[in-house]
Protein backbone atom coordinates (compact mmCIF):
# COMPACT_ATOMS: atom_id res chain seq x y z
CA UNK A 1 0.00 0.00 0.00
CA UNK A 2 1.48 3.48 -0.82
CA UNK A 3 1.62 5.74 1.14
CA UNK A 4 -0.32 9.39 1.44
CA UNK A 5 1.83 12.50 0.65
CA UNK A 6 2.05 14.83 3.21
CA UNK A 7 2.45 18.47 2.08
CA UNK A 8 5.58 20.67 3.11
CA UNK A 9 3.31 23.46 3.37
CA UNK A 10 -0.35 24.45 3.46
CA UNK A 11 -2.69 25.34 1.12
CA UNK A 12 -3.01 29.09 1.11
CA UNK A 13 -6.11 28.98 -1.20
CA UNK A 14 -8.22 26.67 1.48
CA UNK A 15 -10.28 28.12 4.14
CA UNK A 16 -7.87 27.65 7.08
CA UNK A 17 -4.44 28.58 4.89
CA UNK A 18 -5.76 31.91 3.96
CA UNK A 19 -6.83 32.49 6.99
CA UNK A 20 -3.76 31.15 8.59
CA UNK A 21 -1.45 33.33 6.36
CA UNK A 22 -3.42 36.60 6.43
CA UNK A 23 -5.80 36.33 8.72
CA UNK A 24 -4.24 38.26 11.84
CA UNK A 25 -2.18 41.67 12.89
CA UNK A 26 0.59 39.60 13.05
CA UNK A 27 0.84 38.76 9.55
CA UNK A 28 -0.82 41.88 8.06
CA UNK A 29 2.38 42.53 6.53
CA UNK A 30 1.82 39.91 3.97
CA UNK A 31 -1.69 40.89 3.04
CA UNK A 32 -0.53 44.67 2.86
CA UNK A 33 2.47 43.07 0.25
CA UNK A 34 0.18 41.21 -1.76
CA UNK A 35 -2.55 43.73 -1.85
CA UNK A 36 -0.36 46.36 -2.94
CA UNK A 37 1.23 44.19 -5.85
CA UNK A 38 -2.52 43.77 -7.07
CA UNK A 39 -3.07 47.54 -7.32
CA UNK A 40 -0.28 47.75 -9.39
CA UNK A 41 1.05 50.83 -7.85
CA UNK A 42 -2.49 53.06 -8.25
CA UNK A 43 -2.40 52.77 -4.19
CA UNK A 44 0.15 52.20 -1.57
CA UNK A 45 -1.22 50.17 1.63
CA UNK A 46 0.90 51.50 4.28
CA UNK A 47 -1.56 50.35 6.75
CA UNK A 48 -4.47 47.85 7.52
CA UNK A 49 -7.34 47.04 10.19
CA UNK A 50 -9.50 43.84 10.54
CA UNK A 51 -12.72 44.73 11.01
CA UNK A 52 -14.87 42.50 13.50
CA UNK A 53 -17.77 41.58 11.25
CA UNK A 54 -15.65 39.06 8.78
CA UNK A 55 -19.13 37.74 6.66
CA UNK A 56 -20.60 41.02 5.50
CA UNK A 57 -24.20 41.32 5.52
CA UNK A 58 -26.38 38.14 5.83
CA UNK A 59 -24.71 35.31 4.37
CA UNK A 60 -24.96 31.85 4.70
CA UNK A 61 -21.91 30.60 2.54
CA UNK A 62 -20.16 27.67 3.52
CA UNK A 63 -16.35 27.44 2.30
CA UNK A 64 -15.79 30.82 1.98
CA UNK A 65 -13.12 33.48 3.02
CA UNK A 66 -14.02 37.07 3.62
CA UNK A 67 -11.70 39.80 5.13
CA UNK A 68 -13.44 43.07 5.51
CA UNK A 69 -10.48 45.55 6.06
CA UNK A 70 -10.40 49.49 6.29
CA UNK A 71 -7.07 50.22 4.53
CA UNK A 72 -4.64 53.03 4.91
CA UNK A 73 -3.40 54.21 1.99
CA UNK A 74 0.57 56.44 1.85
CA UNK A 75 -1.74 59.64 1.08
CA UNK A 76 -3.65 59.09 4.16
CA UNK A 77 -7.36 58.42 1.88
CA UNK A 78 -8.96 54.92 3.44
CA UNK A 79 -10.75 52.24 1.51
CA UNK A 80 -12.09 49.03 1.91
CA UNK A 81 -11.34 45.80 0.44
CA UNK A 82 -13.10 42.92 0.33
CA UNK A 83 -11.40 39.22 -0.21
CA UNK A 84 -13.18 36.16 -0.86
CA UNK A 85 -12.44 33.03 -2.32
CA UNK A 86 -15.03 30.39 -3.79
CA UNK A 87 -17.02 29.37 -6.39
CA UNK A 88 -20.31 30.62 -5.60
CA UNK A 89 -23.93 31.07 -8.02
CA UNK A 90 -24.56 34.47 -9.16
CA UNK A 91 -21.08 35.56 -8.27
CA UNK A 92 -20.73 38.84 -9.82
CA UNK A 93 -23.91 40.06 -8.71
CA UNK A 94 -23.15 38.63 -4.68
CA UNK A 95 -19.42 40.68 -4.93
CA UNK A 96 -21.88 43.59 -6.54
CA UNK A 97 -24.19 43.08 -3.44
CA UNK A 98 -21.58 43.00 -1.19
CA UNK A 99 -19.83 46.29 -2.42
CA UNK A 100 -22.96 48.08 -2.27
CA UNK A 101 -23.45 47.06 1.28
CA UNK A 102 -19.86 48.24 2.59
CA UNK A 103 -20.33 51.30 0.65
CA UNK A 104 -24.56 51.74 2.68
CA UNK A 105 -23.11 50.85 5.90
CA UNK A 106 -20.68 53.93 5.74
CA UNK A 107 -23.73 56.06 6.20
CA UNK A 108 -23.86 57.86 9.56
CA UNK A 109 -27.45 57.18 11.48
CA UNK A 110 -27.65 60.90 11.88
CA UNK A 111 -26.37 63.92 10.60
CA UNK A 112 -26.84 63.42 7.14
CA UNK A 113 -26.19 66.67 5.83
CA UNK A 114 -22.81 67.16 7.30
CA UNK A 115 -21.43 64.01 6.04
CA UNK A 116 -22.55 64.76 2.43
CA UNK A 117 -22.11 61.37 1.00
CA UNK A 118 -18.05 61.49 1.58
CA UNK A 119 -17.91 57.47 0.67
CA UNK A 120 -14.48 55.99 1.54
CA UNK A 121 -13.39 54.10 -1.48
CA UNK A 122 -14.63 50.67 -2.16
CA UNK A 123 -12.39 47.32 -3.46
CA UNK A 124 -13.80 43.92 -4.29
CA UNK A 125 -10.70 41.32 -4.47
CA UNK A 126 -11.62 37.79 -5.75
CA UNK A 127 -9.76 34.99 -5.79
CA UNK A 128 -10.82 32.42 -8.22
CA UNK A 129 -9.11 29.08 -7.58
CA UNK A 130 -9.79 26.14 -9.29
CA UNK A 131 -12.62 27.52 -11.49
CA UNK A 132 -13.46 30.12 -14.15
CA UNK A 133 -14.34 33.95 -14.29
CA UNK A 134 -18.47 33.77 -15.21
CA UNK A 135 -18.64 34.86 -18.67
CA UNK A 136 -14.79 35.17 -19.54
CA UNK A 137 -15.11 33.37 -22.94
CA UNK A 138 -12.35 32.38 -25.01
CA UNK A 139 -9.88 34.75 -23.10
CA UNK A 140 -7.12 33.84 -21.03
CA UNK A 141 -5.99 36.74 -18.44
CA UNK A 142 -5.45 35.48 -14.99
CA UNK A 143 -6.52 39.70 -13.34
CA UNK A 144 -9.51 41.25 -14.01
CA UNK A 145 -9.22 44.73 -12.70
CA UNK A 146 -12.24 46.45 -13.10
CA UNK A 147 -13.93 49.67 -12.41
CA UNK A 148 -17.26 52.00 -13.42
CA UNK A 149 -16.56 53.57 -17.07
CA UNK A 150 -18.09 54.76 -20.38
CA UNK A 151 -19.06 52.15 -22.11
CA UNK A 152 -18.67 54.65 -25.97
CA UNK A 153 -15.40 55.93 -25.19
CA UNK A 154 -14.15 53.71 -22.05
CA UNK A 155 -13.10 56.91 -20.41
CA UNK A 156 -13.04 56.10 -16.43
CA UNK A 157 -16.46 57.61 -15.00
CA UNK A 158 -15.89 56.43 -11.28
CA UNK A 159 -12.53 54.71 -9.68
CA UNK A 160 -13.27 54.68 -6.38
CA UNK A 161 -15.26 51.60 -6.43
CA UNK A 162 -13.45 48.57 -8.43
CA UNK A 163 -13.67 44.60 -8.97
CA UNK A 164 -10.36 42.82 -9.12
CA UNK A 165 -10.48 39.21 -9.97
CA UNK A 166 -7.54 36.95 -9.60
CA UNK A 167 -8.44 33.99 -12.47
CA UNK A 168 -5.46 31.72 -10.93
CA UNK A 169 -6.64 28.44 -13.30
CA UNK A 170 -5.58 30.69 -16.56
CA UNK A 171 -2.36 32.02 -13.99
CA UNK A 172 0.05 29.03 -15.43
CA UNK A 173 4.26 30.17 -15.61
CA UNK A 174 6.85 28.49 -14.30
CA UNK A 175 9.21 29.38 -11.74
CA UNK A 176 11.66 31.08 -14.50
CA UNK A 177 8.84 32.89 -15.82
CA UNK A 178 8.25 34.90 -13.12
CA UNK A 179 8.76 38.75 -13.93
CA UNK A 180 7.80 40.44 -11.42
CA UNK A 181 6.23 40.15 -7.54
CA UNK A 182 2.68 39.93 -8.60
CA UNK A 183 3.94 36.84 -10.60
CA UNK A 184 5.38 35.52 -7.40
CA UNK A 185 2.62 36.16 -5.27
CA UNK A 186 -0.18 34.61 -7.69
CA UNK A 187 2.91 31.28 -8.37
CA UNK A 188 3.11 31.00 -4.44
CA UNK A 189 -0.70 31.01 -3.68
CA UNK A 190 -1.48 28.22 -7.27
CA UNK A 191 1.85 26.12 -6.09
CA UNK A 192 2.67 26.13 -2.44
CA UNK A 193 0.98 23.51 -1.01
CA UNK A 194 3.57 21.26 -3.93
CA UNK A 195 6.52 22.79 -3.34
CA UNK A 196 9.35 21.58 -1.53
CA UNK A 197 11.33 25.03 -0.35
CA UNK A 198 11.82 28.70 -1.02
CA UNK A 199 13.75 28.58 -4.63
CA UNK A 200 15.73 31.34 -5.77
CA UNK A 201 12.85 33.04 -7.79
CA UNK A 202 11.08 34.04 -4.56
CA UNK A 203 14.00 34.38 -1.90
CA UNK A 204 12.67 38.03 -0.83
CA UNK A 205 12.18 38.45 3.06
CA UNK A 206 8.51 38.53 2.35
CA UNK A 207 7.94 35.46 0.78
CA UNK A 208 10.68 33.92 3.56
CA UNK A 209 8.11 34.70 6.29
CA UNK A 210 5.33 33.70 4.20
CA UNK A 211 7.18 30.15 3.94
CA UNK A 212 8.09 29.98 7.37
CA UNK A 213 4.61 30.47 8.75
CA UNK A 214 3.11 27.98 6.04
Amino acid sequence: MSELKQSKYIDITTDYGFKKVFGSDTNKDLLIAFLNQLFRGRKVIADLYYNKNEHVGDTEDIGTVIFDLTCTADNGERFIIEVQRTSQVNLKKRMLYYSSKLIADQAPKGNRRAWNYAISEVYIIVLLDGFAMPDAGEEKYFLHDICLCYRDHGKIFYDELGFIYIELVNFVKAEAELDNDLDRWLYVLKNISSLKGLSTYLRKPIFEKLFQLA
